[in-house]
C-alpha cells in the first residue's frame, strides 16, 4: 500500500506540473485529428451508456476533462463523476465544463476511491489504467460497479511502433512526458487481467489508426483507411489503442 501511495503521489505531482501548459497538447487533445479520436471515443462510450435512462457514470483519470467535454457533448444530461489525483487537473476540469449541471469534479485516488460498493452503472476512462498498478485498480472499480455494470476503457497498445519504443526506451518516454511507471497493454495479458479481477463479458480489441499529429488535409481519408484496417486481421494488431469492455 506504501508502495501504491508513493506512485500516486507521484503521478498527482507530475500532472498538476502539466495541467495548465503542455498537458493536452503532449496528450493529443488538442489537433484537429486527436479531437476527432477523442468525439469517436465519447460516441462509442455514449452508444453503450444508451441502454439505461439515466446512469451514473464514474471517470477515472478525468484530467482536465478532455475525455470529459466530448462524452458531455454527446450526452449533456449526464450524471458524470470525474476524478483524479491531480487537484489541478480537477480544478481545471470544474471550470471548463460548468455548463454540465450534472457533472461533477472531485480529486480521488483509483486505487483508493472514497465511494460505497455497488453505487455506479458505469466506470470508464480513456488512458488511464497504464498509470496504475493494473490488477489493484481493477478490484476497486469493480468494487464501486453495480451488478452488471460496464467498465470501459480506452488504452495504449504495446504491439503499436510508437508506443512500444516511448514506454520501453526511458529517454524518449521522457521527452513525450510519460511517467516514469506508465506502461501500455498487451490485449491478450490485459483480458486476462480482467477475468482474474471477477469481470464478465470481456472484451479487449484493438483499435484506432488515427495519430493525433495528422494533418487536417490528410485526416478524413486516412480515418476511413484505419477503420477499415481495424477489421483486418494481423495488420489491426498494431492499432494504437485497445478498447476494453467488461461488465460486474
Amino acid at each position: 500500500m506504501a508502495d501504491h501511495r508513493a506512485r500516486s503521489q507521484a503521478e498527482a505531482a507530475h500532472f498538476d506540473r502539466l495541467a495548465e501548459s503542455t498537458a493536452e497538447i503532449w496528450w493529443g487533445s488538442v489537433t484537429i485529428a486527436g479531437k476527432q479520436r477523442l468525439r469517436r471515443r465519447a460516441r462509442m462510450l455514449a452508444g453503450e451508456l444508451a441502454a439505461s435512462a439515466d446512469p451514473l457514470v464514474l471517470e477515472l483519470g478525468c484530467g482536465v476533462g478532455a475525455f470529459s467535454a466530448p462524452l458531455l457533448d454527446e450526452r449533456p444530461a449526464l450524471r458524470l463523476l470525474g476524478v483524479d489525483v491531480s487537484t489541478r487537473s480537477i480544478e481545471i476540469a470544474a471550470e471548463r465544463l460548468q455548463r454540465f449541471a450534472r457533472a461533477r469534479f472531485e480529486e480521488a485516488d483509483a486505487l483508493s476511491l472514497p465511494y460505497p460498493a455497488d453505487l455506479f452503472d458505469a466506470v470508464v476512462g480513456n488512458s488511464v489504467l497504464h498509470h496504475l498498478p493494473l490488477q489493484p485498480a481493477l478490484s476497486e472499480a469493480r468494487r464501486v460497479l453495480k451488478p452488471g455494470g460496464l467498465l470501459w476503457f480506452s488504452e495504449p497498445n504495446m504491439l503499436n511502433p510508437q508506443i512500444a519504443v516511448e514506454k520501453n526506451i526511458k529517454p524518449i518516454g521522457r521527452w513525450l512526458q510519460n511517467t516514469p511507471d506508465e506502461t501500455a497493454f498487451f490485449r491478450w495479458p490485459l483480458a486476462a487481467a480482467l477475468r482474474r479481477a471477477g469481470f464478465a463479458r470481456v472484451a479487449v480489441r484493438p483499435f484506432d489508426f488515427l495519430h493525433p499529429a495528422l494533418p487536417a488535409l490528410l485526416m478524413r481519408p486516412v480515418d476511413r483507411l484505419g477503420r477499415l484496417l481495424e477489421r483486418v486481421p494481423l495488420l489491426r494488431e498494431i492499432t494504437g489503442s485497445l478498447l476494453i469492455e467488461a461488465c460486474k
